[in-house]
């Protein structure tokens, strides 16, 4: 699906929930393939989108989350409004843009952002054309010290299972055991387990156990995954 169709369904969505006022403001500032892209106006844009969409009560209608899983979207209801809002800026941006100023983008955004700005744009990379090219902003994020910017690469996101090299992912897996983030919530994860993983899970659990600490129940169903390989 094109970005702008992507983006296109990400503003139906939050025109039938958000306040219109907040959407006339974002659709006048999306970037536009024919215009001049504004860099300062752009990335005030990207972070005033937390304040013009700031709402407490937000509940996605079933055909709104229907439509989002079909942009790529694995949890929509998962989604807050300015991070769908920030999600059609990062498309517009994509489509507004030549491809060799995409990274640069992304990079930016994640480098000056704050935590939900950084999360936003995480949550988003699947969605972007060419995604394999941000991989290094990725795996950056999958060590942050933040558990809301982590959680933004590994839970509910195609990314990692899409692109992260074999070390990446395991090293991300290994993490949600350590903060306790149910393997559930990472995508994908059964597909690419591999030997290395297990070795390192085992490796986890004995030093959990010889601390007199809990093992992570997800452990098993790791090993069971690994064994059946």
């Amino acid at each position: 699906m094109a970005p702008e169709s992507r983006a296109r369904i990400l503003l139906a969505a939050l025109a039938r929930h958000a306040n219109s006022d907040s959407v006339d403001w974002l659709g006048g500032a999306l970037p536009q393939p024919n215009k001049a892209f504004r860099r300062s106006q752009y990335f005030g844009a990207y972070a005033g989108a937390g304040r013009r969409f700031r709402q407490l009560d937000w509940h996605l209608e079933a055909r709104d989350c229907e439509a989002l899983r079909e942009v790529g979207l694995i949890d929509p209801a998962r989604w807050s409004p300015d991070e769908l809002a920030r999600a059609a800026l990062l498309l517009a941006a994509s489509e507004a843009l030549p491809a060799e100023e995409h990274a640069g983008v992304v990079e930016e955004a994640f480098r000056k952002g704050d935590s939900a700005e950084r999360c936003a744009l995480l949550k988003s990379l699947a969605l972007l054309p060419g995604s394999q090219r941000f991989l290094k902003t990725a795996t950056e994020a999958s060590r942050a010290q933040v558990q809301e910017v982590f959680e933004a690469i590994a839970c509910e996101n195609a990314y990692p299972a899409m692109h992260f090299p074999e070390l990446n992912f395991n090293q991300l897996v290994l993490k949600a055991l350590f903060l306790e983030v149910p393997l559930a919530r990472v995508h994908e994860w059964r597909p690419r387990c591999n030997p290395e993983l297990g070795r390192m899970v085992s490796d986890y659990e004995a030093e959990r156990v010889a601390a007199r600490r809990s093992v992570p129940t997800d452990i098993a169903d790791i090993r069971r995954t690994i064994g059946a390989l």
